[in-house]
């Protein structure tokens, strides 16, 4: 089968492997799309490589997020059978096979099914995106009631607007001007195109995709809290804030409740573009180019 490797050195090659066998809870999927993310970016420019994180010229897979369809399962798997039309998620920066590629093997616990009404090949856009802001606003505290979202025209952002909003919290979007009617409509009470729109404003939280760090602090209240993306990222504490970051997990029955959610309208879907495997390299070039909003899959 073919899939997308690297070394690290800005050089994704589609190559011929062997076909992945799934182990015990384990399932393959023949791949229908892979989303395109940040962080495939920097595993193929060699950021965990220069990290020390993979060893130097270490090959490994690119993708994260999944759809297809089910065509083998492992010993021990009961929820699921070959023919399924399923979207998982498989976490980790050092896999010899990513999600890029013909066949991916997941753990059958790391994957949900595709629920009616939700087109197969658009729903691999959707597991680390809403599972990262699912799993970011479930770290806020039950003091939290107002929020300020920084990058929430992009794809953690846009989901984490919602979600916040339905958890019941006043949320503040830092967005792009054009998204603004989009974001009102999604969750958010005030849209800011900036930080000097919330100047004097403090906020019991914020979440910060755009990875803007200590600059949010004169946001927060004292004792409040900062939640990023990147656990190596995060600003060291100031004012009693406690200062933490998500570290994205599958969890396939999460995902089910977001793709049901997805489908219903309730949750975002924004695709920008599809390009073929053995295009993996435009796909990247686009994505670094921030070409068009809304996500790029890669399909099999």
């Amino acid at each position: 089968m073919r899939a997308v490797l690297t070394t690290g050195n800005q050089d994704l090659r589609v190559t011929d492997i062997a076909t992945p066998e799934p182990g015990t809870g384990q399932v393959r999927i023949r791949v229908r799309a892979a989303a395109v993310n940040p962080v495939d970016l920097s595993t193929a420019d060699g950021m965990f490589h220069n990290l020390g994180l993979l060893p130097p010229d270490a090959v490994v897979g690119i993708g994260w997020d999944v759809s297809g369809v089910v065509d083998a399962v492992g010993a021990e798997v009961r929820a699921f059978r070959p023919g399924d039309e399923v979207v998982g998620l498989r976490t980790g920066f050092d896999a010899g096979i990513g999600t890029y590629s013909e066949q991916v093997v997941l753990n059958a616990d790391a994957i949900a099914p595709l629920p009616a009404g939700l087109d197969l090949t658009r729903a691999a856009a959707v597991p680390l995106i809403a599972q990262t802001a699912a799993q970011a606003i479930a770290l806020l505290g039950p003091q939290v009631k107002t929020l300020l979202v920084t990058g929430s025209s992009g794809g953690v952002g846009s989901y984490a607007i919602p979600l916040a909003a339905r958890r019941g919290l006043t949320v503040t979007a830092l967005g792009k001007a054009d998204d603004a009617e989009r974001l009102r409509e999604s969750g958010a009470d005030v849209v800011a195109t900036s930080l000097e729109d919330v100047q004097g404003q403090r906020f019991d939280a914020v979440l910060d995709p755009a990875v803007i760090g200590t600059d949010l602090f004169t946001f927060i209240v004292d004792a409040g809290q900062y939640v990023g993306l990147i656990p190596a990222a995060v600003p060291p504490s100031e004012r009693e804030i406690e200062v933490e970051a998500v570290s994205v997990h599958a969890d396939g029955t999460e995902l089910a409740g977001l793709l049901i959610d997805v489908a219903a309208g309730r949750l975002p879907l924004r695709i920008a573009g599809e390009f073929p495997l053995a295009e993996v390299q435009k796909a990247h070039a686009a994505v670094a180019a921030k070409a068009a909003p809304g996500r790029l899959l890669v399909t099999a």
